[in-house]
């Protein structure tokens, strides 16, 4: 198992978890639950592998941070990178995770102040 492998899995088991707690227990839009918990799954894989690399073990590879981002962890992988220091230094990462937060908020953009959705569908 590669360590993508290892880490979506370990992602997924708290992406369900957070779902099922925030849906559930708290009651939450399952759309916001979704939110809530990919953005709170996204900032504390940021802390793991902030803590890994201090120990000197096996990273969580970039490509997952990037794709919790993608599905809208962005929010909370942009604080876990100011509240962990982590990944700060690193342009090329930081382009594209500022790259993700702007093709998001276009497609907010045009879903909310555009005829978009309605063109689609």
């Amino acid at each position: 198992m590669s360590a993508f492998q290892r880490y979506a899995f370990i992602a997924l088991l708290l992406l369900g978890g957070f779902v099922l707690f925030f849906a559930f227990r708290l009651k939450l839009h399952l759309l916001i639950a979704y939110l809530a918990a990919i953005n709170l799954s996204s900032f504390l894989l940021y802390g793991l592998d902030k803590f890994y690399a201090i120990r000197g073990w096996q990273r969580i590879p970039e490509s997952l941070l990037h794709l919790l981002a993608l599905l809208g962890g962005s929010p909370g992988a942009l604080l876990g990178q100011q509240i962990y220091n982590h990944k700060v230094s690193k342009i090329r990462f930081l382009l594209l995770c500022w790259l993700i937060v702007i093709i998001q908020l276009l497609l907010l953009y045009a879903v909310f102040y555009t005829d978009l959705l309605k063109t689609i569908f």
